[in-house]
Protein backbone atom coordinates (compact mmCIF):
# COMPACT_ATOMS: atom_id res chain seq x y z
CA UNK A 1 0.00 0.00 0.00
CA UNK A 2 1.48 3.47 -1.30
CA UNK A 3 2.05 6.21 1.60
CA UNK A 4 -0.82 8.64 2.45
CA UNK A 5 0.23 12.10 1.20
CA UNK A 6 -1.16 15.18 2.77
CA UNK A 7 -1.30 18.40 0.94
CA UNK A 8 -2.42 21.49 2.69
CA UNK A 9 -2.38 24.54 1.46
CA UNK A 10 -3.64 28.01 2.86
CA UNK A 11 -3.80 30.88 0.34
CA UNK A 12 -2.10 33.12 2.34
CA UNK A 13 -3.67 37.36 2.34
CA UNK A 14 -5.90 35.64 0.13
CA UNK A 15 -8.15 38.85 -0.28
CA UNK A 16 -5.26 41.41 -0.50
CA UNK A 17 -3.57 38.72 -2.43
CA UNK A 18 -6.22 38.89 -5.15
CA UNK A 19 -6.30 42.69 -5.38
CA UNK A 20 -2.40 43.03 -5.72
CA UNK A 21 -3.05 40.38 -8.51
CA UNK A 22 -5.74 42.48 -10.21
CA UNK A 23 -4.39 45.66 -9.71
CA UNK A 24 -0.96 45.92 -10.37
CA UNK A 25 -0.56 49.41 -8.95
CA UNK A 26 -1.13 48.33 -5.24
CA UNK A 27 1.53 45.70 -5.83
CA UNK A 28 4.97 46.66 -3.72
CA UNK A 29 2.38 49.07 -1.26
CA UNK A 30 1.09 47.93 2.08
CA UNK A 31 -2.73 47.31 0.96
CA UNK A 32 -5.83 46.48 2.98
CA UNK A 33 -9.22 45.37 2.23
CA UNK A 34 -11.45 46.56 4.38
CA UNK A 35 -14.81 48.64 4.87
CA UNK A 36 -15.82 51.91 3.56
CA UNK A 37 -13.65 54.66 3.97
CA UNK A 38 -15.92 57.54 3.19
CA UNK A 39 -18.28 56.13 5.83
CA UNK A 40 -15.62 56.15 7.94
CA UNK A 41 -16.32 52.55 9.58
CA UNK A 42 -15.38 49.00 9.15
CA UNK A 43 -12.60 46.61 9.41
CA UNK A 44 -9.50 45.72 8.07
CA UNK A 45 -10.83 41.96 6.34
CA UNK A 46 -7.18 40.89 4.78
CA UNK A 47 -3.95 42.76 4.60
CA UNK A 48 -0.93 41.97 2.65
CA UNK A 49 2.54 41.15 3.76
CA UNK A 50 3.51 44.98 3.61
CA UNK A 51 0.89 46.21 5.41
CA UNK A 52 2.05 43.44 8.23
CA UNK A 53 5.28 44.32 8.22
CA UNK A 54 3.66 47.78 10.06
CA UNK A 55 1.34 45.70 12.53
CA UNK A 56 -1.82 45.93 10.34
CA UNK A 57 -3.55 43.50 11.71
CA UNK A 58 -6.64 41.61 10.34
CA UNK A 59 -9.89 42.73 12.69
CA UNK A 60 -7.87 46.76 13.25
CA UNK A 61 -10.46 49.33 12.70
CA UNK A 62 -9.31 51.50 9.66
CA UNK A 63 -8.40 54.00 12.22
CA UNK A 64 -5.95 52.31 13.60
CA UNK A 65 -4.75 50.64 10.88
CA UNK A 66 -3.95 54.26 9.21
CA UNK A 67 -2.30 54.86 12.65
CA UNK A 68 0.04 52.02 11.78
CA UNK A 69 0.67 52.70 8.79
CA UNK A 70 0.27 55.94 6.85
CA UNK A 71 0.63 54.99 3.47
CA UNK A 72 -1.57 52.19 3.60
CA UNK A 73 -3.94 51.68 0.72
CA UNK A 74 -7.70 50.74 1.38
CA UNK A 75 -9.88 48.82 -1.34
CA UNK A 76 -13.24 47.60 -0.60
CA UNK A 77 -13.66 43.80 -1.11
CA UNK A 78 -14.48 42.71 -4.10
CA UNK A 79 -16.43 39.32 -3.61
CA UNK A 80 -16.75 37.98 -6.72
CA UNK A 81 -12.98 38.12 -8.01
CA UNK A 82 -12.11 36.10 -4.48
CA UNK A 83 -15.11 33.60 -5.21
CA UNK A 84 -13.47 33.69 -9.22
CA UNK A 85 -10.08 33.18 -7.82
CA UNK A 86 -11.07 30.74 -5.17
CA UNK A 87 -12.57 28.37 -7.68
CA UNK A 88 -9.41 28.23 -9.55
CA UNK A 89 -7.64 26.88 -6.89
CA UNK A 90 -10.24 24.16 -5.95
CA UNK A 91 -9.56 23.35 -9.60
CA UNK A 92 -6.18 22.45 -9.53
CA UNK A 93 -6.68 21.00 -6.14
CA UNK A 94 -9.40 18.62 -7.98
CA UNK A 95 -6.58 17.50 -10.55
CA UNK A 96 -4.45 15.68 -7.80
CA UNK A 97 -7.18 14.27 -5.44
Amino acid sequence: MRPRIILHSDLNNFYASVECLYNKELRGKPVAVAGDLEQRHGIVLAKNDEAKTFGVQTGDPLWMARQKCRDIVFTPPHYDLYMRYSQIARDIYSEYT
